[in-house]
């Protein structure tokens, strides 16, 4: 009988994309565990097709009392021998205690590290949030962890992609590079008029494509860039789903954006990109040592000691675009380099 292993993550959904190295370690390190993940929709679909996963279980959106009931039901029901709580909240603190797990894995916090019988101090000298998610799995034993995101897709995917590159008109001969200009968090949305330049620089200097890439509500962070910019961009398209969106990226040069989910999904794909910092630390949302990925922040003094809401958002909003141009510049040699396509 395996030995049934609990993943607790639950939003948003860049910090569950972060989990997926430390899901595939364990499950290297041994093929008899059984993993199951906890967390909330839509970040399901990140496991949906991992080789690693058996099942994935959703905590409610909206916690009623019933609705978290039969989660607790649930999870004894599985009879765990381990429960990793990545999320680290009191409520998923008391989730690993409430299931009945004799090894319970968090890190040590006031108040939550009486429900561990792990409690771990975070990690010294790391920055990336995926391998400081990782370190809980020291208390395993494991130690070596590689940072790749993992985030698979499957034929459906691939053809809803065809339908959308159909739909859009878009050319194989030229360039084409995805942008994200989208975040519902205000300190780390780049101005409109700053994105308008890169993707008319682009346009003019590598004749390339520009696919936007928006959820639902956010279709206006889109049209906002295409006001300010000079030449056109490809057309609207159907929203795709996040694991469509991942399988999209994968056929993509470049991806240009903001801090989020698109940006994560891009890195996941294996696709050069150029990442724009507002109050996060790049150094926190970037893979460490790739050059595959480039960041740009711009630090007034606070970003260390952040004192947001009260303040001007001078971290977003003065990240000059001759700096992303020069980051992107050195991605566009790269690709241009390695597709060998004439432009």
């Amino acid at each position: 009988m395996k030995e049934k292993i609990l993943f607790i993550q639950l939003k948003q959904i860049g910090d569950v994309l972060m989990t997926t190295p430390a899901v595939r370690s364990l499950a290297e390190s041994d093929p008899g565990f059984e993993i199951h993940v906890l967390t909330q929709a839509p970040s399901d679909q990140i496991f949906k097709r991992s080789p690693y996963i058996s099942k994935t279980m959703l905590y409610p959106s909206v916690e009623t009392f019933r609705d978290v009931l039969s989660v607790i039901r649930h999870i004894r029901k599985e009879q765990y021998s381990i429960v990793i709580d990545f999320y680290g909240l009191p409520k998923t603190a008391l989730l690993s205690w409430l299931s009945g797990a004799p090894i319970r894995i968090g890190f040590k916090s006031p108040g939550r590290s009486i429900f561990f019988s792990h409690a771990l101090e975070p990690s010294v000298g790391t920055s990336y949030s995926a391998l400081k998610q990782a370190h809980l799995l020291t208390a395993l034993g494991i130690q070596k962890i590689e940072s790749k995101l993992d985030f698979f897709t499957g034929p459906e995917d691939e053809t809803a992609v065809n339908k959308v590159l159909t739909q859009i008109n878009y050319d194989r001969q030229k360039l084409l590079v995805s942008v994200s200009p989208v975040s519902r968090r205000d300190y780390k949305v780049w101005p409109p008029a700053c994105f308008a330049e890169i993707c008319d620089f682009l346009i003019e200097e590598y004749n390339a494509q520009i696919l936007f890439l928006w959820g639902p509500g956010e279709y206006n962070f889109v049209q906002a860039v295409r006001e300010k910019m000079q030449h056109p961009s490809l057309p609207d398209y159907d929203i795709p789903s996040i694991s469509e969106t991942v399988a999209l990226l994968k056929r993509v040069d470049l991806h240009i954006g903001n801090d989020n989910g698109p940006m994560h999904f891009a890195i996941s794909a294996s696709v050069p990109t150029v990442a724009i910092f507002g109050r996060p630390l790049q150094r926190n949302w970037t893979p460490p040592n790739q050059e595959q990925h480039l960041a740009v922040e711009f630090d007034p003094g606070c970003k260390e000691q952040c004192h947001y809401p009260k303040c001007q958002l001078e971290c977003i909003r003065q990240v000059r675009v001759e700096s992303v141009l020069e980051k992107v510049m050195i991605q566009m040699e790269r690709v241009t380099s390695e597709t060998k396509r004439r432009i």
